[in-house]
């Protein structure tokens, strides 16, 4: 990495230059040692254990392989002004830049990435009461057609500190400071997955398994080259429109501060794969400008700091944000029922069917009196401890029209929160944080059947607990009887298996004590600190199946480790 920054206030005052460049290479492999052992399994037999013998013992092989590289550079240019003018300050800057990536992967890994962009912004405020901001990216990508390549993207900022109106000075006394402020602007996006060059003419194939069977009755096929991909000359950015209004104020001698922000970002142009053309084009469809979804949400700060006297002081730090997305458009395939569509839901929401109930012998007599219509068929014949489902259009058969995606949230939560809090006393410091969400589920997959889907793994306890086992469990099972043969319908997508993850965790805690020796000084010893600390002590969920923050939790994985440290820090 190299950096030159020039003043250029011979030029004029506040002026500079400052150029950036860096330069990134590596090369790796993998070498790999292997051996197998016997394992040993206890047989008992007339003349007591004996020991079975499977595999045996081998010697350590060598391989090597996994190799791979990678090259990149990356520069920048920019000229920044900075002046001030009495009670204006203003400031500007001007940046291109451009960088390329060698080997980035996928069909085109022998041609580098590149990207090129300038970027403008300017700045001014009067007395730091008056705000406004305006900058401008032009930004140009690879993935699109010389007319669609650079996009231009603006975005603007006004700020006003009505503290330091004087119509605000009879409030000045309980709020010490207040500022309104408000954000517009656009950005863009040119990647869809590792799809490269977008515009390009499609691709045929050629080869020994291809062509095309002519006549009846024939086995063999004609040699021929099908479409194998077609591109989209008219593919552009991807567009999201991001606007943000917010306060800030102090109160209480500024004992307390406060953030509140409200914001709103709208996608257009959204690069998708459509599937709503049928099978039969025999070719990957084109990646085309076509989703909209919308975001909406608040996020909320607030900030405690007092002391009791000189030698207690005490904090505490709180946030919350809340975002609901939805898609405004994608262009599904027509489907038989309102509630299958994705658009006009969250993104991410699963198609699922509503579970009813256990089947058992006053089933068919419980579920007529709650629908007025007998039990759909489900595809087989339902034996006590199947699962039952909700047949939601009425016309006697549980198929996909019954699936919807109306049912819980997805797998990122709504709401999320976070709290510090801590004191000081004297040499003696404490501190802890916790973090919460809600409004989240998990979709359960591996942990859905007991012994997993290969049927060879371990039960679990809660399995063996809440599985039905007989008509006693009708009302209190929470899973269907365990069954290989009725698989595909009790192991099916439902809400069963959808699982509040929302939770409350103490993520860490720290004690501290700062050590004041007079032999400090004397060995120029800044600080001496000891401290103990703890990371992932307590989680507060319902989610059972492991980590309720991560999204990954619906299969099997590694516990959370809770974490303890010791520690002496020293500073000279």
């Amino acid at each position: 990495d190299m950096i030159l920054d020039q003043k250029l206030d011979f030029v004029t005052k506040g002026l500079s230059l400052k150029l950036k460049g860096s330069y990134n290479s590596s090369y790796g492999t993998t070498k790999v040692a292997s051996s197998s052992k016997a394992k040993y399994t206890p047989v008992i037999t007339e003349n007591g254990i004996a020991y079975r013998k499977e595999g045996s013992d081998t010697q350590t092989s060598y391989s090597e392989g996994g190799y791979s590289k990678a090259r990149d550079w990356y520069m920048e240019l920019a000229l920044n002004y900075s002046r001030k003018f009495g009670d204006h300050n203003v400031s500007g800057l001007l940046l291109y830049n451009q960088s390329k990536r060698y080997y980035p992967g996928g069909t085109y890994d022998y041609i580098p990435s590149g990207y090129v962009g300038l970027v403008g912004r300017i700045t001014y405020d009067w007395k730091s009461r008056y705000m406004a901001e305006f900058n401008a990216g032009y930004n140009g990508s690879e993935n699109f057609a010389p007319e669609n390549r650079y996009g231009f993207f603006p975005a603007g900022s006004i700020g006003w500190v009505l503290s330091e109106e004087q119509f605000f000075a009879p409030l000045k006394k309980v709020v010490g400071y207040f500022k309104v402020r408000a954000a517009v602007g656009m950005v863009g996006n040119d990647r869809m997955g590792s799809n490269r060059f977008l515009y390009l003419p499609g691709k045929y194939s050629y080869g020994s398994g291809d062509g095309y069977y002519f006549g009846t009755n024939v086995n063999n096929k004609k040699p021929g080259a099908w479409e194998a991909s077609q591109s989209n000359p008219d593919a552009k950015w991807e567009t999201a429109v991001k606007q943000n209004y917010g306060i800030d104020f102090n109160i209480l001698n500024e004992r307390l501060s406060v953030s509140a922000d409200y914001f709103i970002e709208k996608r257009r142009d959204i690069l998708v794969s459509p599937d709503y053309l049928p099978g039969i084009l025999g070719m990957t469809l084109p990646v085309v400008n076509v989703g909209k979804t919308e975001n909406r949400g608040f996020e909320i700060q607030a900030k405690w700091n007092d002391k009791l006297n000189d030698d207690f002081r005490y904090w505490a730090n709180f946030n919350l944000s809340f975002a609901r997305n939805k898609i405004i458009f994608k262009n599904e395939v027509a489907q038989n029922e309102e509630w299958m569509y994705e658009t006009g839901r969250r993104i991410g929401s699963r198609s699922m069917y509503k579970f009813w109930g256990f089947y058992d012998e006053t089933a068919d007599k419980r579920y007529q009196t709650e629908y007025g219509r007998p039990i759909a068929d489900h595809g087989m014949t339902l034996a006590p401890g199947d699962a039952v489902f909700v047949d939601l259009n009425g016309d006697g058969v549980l198929n996909g029209d019954d699936a919807t995606r109306d049912i819980g949230f997805t797998d990122i939560p709504e709401y999320t929160a976070g709290l510090n809090l801590g004191f000081s006393w004297k040499n003696f410091d404490f501190s802890m944080q916790w973090t919460g969400a809600w409004n989240v589920d998990r979709m359960l997959s591996e942990f859905r059947r007991p012994l997993g889907d290969t049927n060879s793994k371990a039960l679990l306890l809660y399995q063996y607990e809440t599985t039905w086992r007989s008509s006693e469990d009708t009302f209190t099972a929470k899973f269907p009887r365990a069954s290989n043969s009725h698989a595909s319908n009790n192991y099916r997508g439902t809400d069963l298996y959808l699982i509040n993850a929302s939770y409350l965790r103490l993520k860490n805690v720290e004690i501290g004590y700062n050590f004041d020796f007079p032999f400090m000084k004397k060995m120029k010893l800044d600080n001496c600190r000891l401290y103990i600390n703890g990371y992932n002590l307590l989680t507060i969920t319902g989610f059972d199946w492991g980590d309720p923050e991560s999204r990954q939790s619906d299969r099997p994985n590694y516990p959370l480790t809770r974490v303890f440290n010791i520690g002496l820090k020293v500073g000279f």
